[in-house]
């Protein structure tokens, strides 16, 4: 178990005012990824803590997102996915796919600008490299994605639909990984001085996946409209999953996830860095 030393007077100031530069918030979070790991844990087992069917929701919450979607695209409004005879399973599967990365953007993107607020009593009482932060939260959250990966591979496996290219997946899932790190690094700075962000953050998310390609589908919306959607950032991170699930590949949407994952992790980590003053201040 890794422990917190508790801090002297003025040395968590010193610590957290001190600018670590983009490398070394890198280098900080590696070394300190064994205490990251123990709060990611500890955050996990508080998760749906007190409910009557507890861990089971992790199951259950990606099942019954999946069966709603499938259910009003197909179902209620009637619109077919596929060739003809490819039916209504394959939709589910389509809808799955996206659904795992979208389901860990969400959880982190949402939390992040209360990372600092939300833990300020602890803070006040050890020393914690900050930077951190998001990762703990990647790790609890990344239980749900992991659920719906094999419940993806057990429904691909039984319909012969399972592609060779699933091998690839560590791919997409380390850029988006490093793409959520540097977004939470900046949401949890800005978060510290507007209080609402979190709230803004759930709401355009909730409206963003219905402007996705998580349950719409191209041939399924007008043209114009998809190439509308592309310029949705996040709907390139759904189609690299995809490809990776189908063996297809989009040239240009990899470009784009690149290149977000790299700017995000680079003004991430700058700007958490600069702001440690800003931290000490609240803390």
């Amino acid at each position: 178990m890794v422990s917190l030393a508790r801090s002297e007077p003025g040395r968590a100031r010193r610590i957290a005012t001190a600018p670590l530069g983009v490398s070394g918030v890198l280098i900080s979070v590696w070394r300190n990824r064994l205490l990251a790991w123990e709060m990611g844990k500890r955050d996990l087992r508080a998760l749906n803590k007190g409910t009557v069917l507890g861990f089971a929701w992790l199951f259950l919450r990606p099942l019954i997102q999946v069966a709603a979607y499938v259910i009003v695209v197909s179902v209620i409004f009637g619109v077919r996915f596929g060739p003809e005879g490819s039916g209504r399973f394959s939709y589910a599967l389509y809808v799955l796919a996206g659904m795992i990365p979208w389901q860990l953007m969400t959880s982190v993107l949402q939390d992040a600008p209360s990372l600092i607020r939300s833990r300020m009593e602890v803070f006040k009482q050890i020393v914690y490299p900050l930077e951190i932060l998001p990762v703990t939260t990647l790790i609890a959250a990344s239980v749900g994605p992991l659920i719906s990966l094999a419940a993806y591979l057990l429904l691909a496996g039984v319909s012969g639909t399972l592609h060779w290219s699933i091998v690839l997946v560590p791919i997409p899932a380390l850029l988006l990984v490093a793409f959520l790190l540097g977004s939470a690094w900046l949401l949890m700075a800005v978060g510290t001085l507007l209080v609402d962000l979190r709230e803004i953050i759930g709401v355009v998310l909730g409206l963003l996946v219905y402007m996705s390609p998580v349950v719409l589908f191209e041939g399924g919306v007008p043209a114009r409209v998809w190439r509308l959607l592309e310029f949705n950032p996040l709907f390139h991170v759904v189609v690299c999953f995809r490809d990776v699930f189908t063996g297809e590949f989009h040239d240009w949407s990899w470009l784009i996830f690149g290149a977000m994952t790299l700017g995000a992790v680079v003004l991430g980590a700058f700007v958490v860095s600069g702001a440690k003053r800003l931290f000490a201040e609240l803390l």
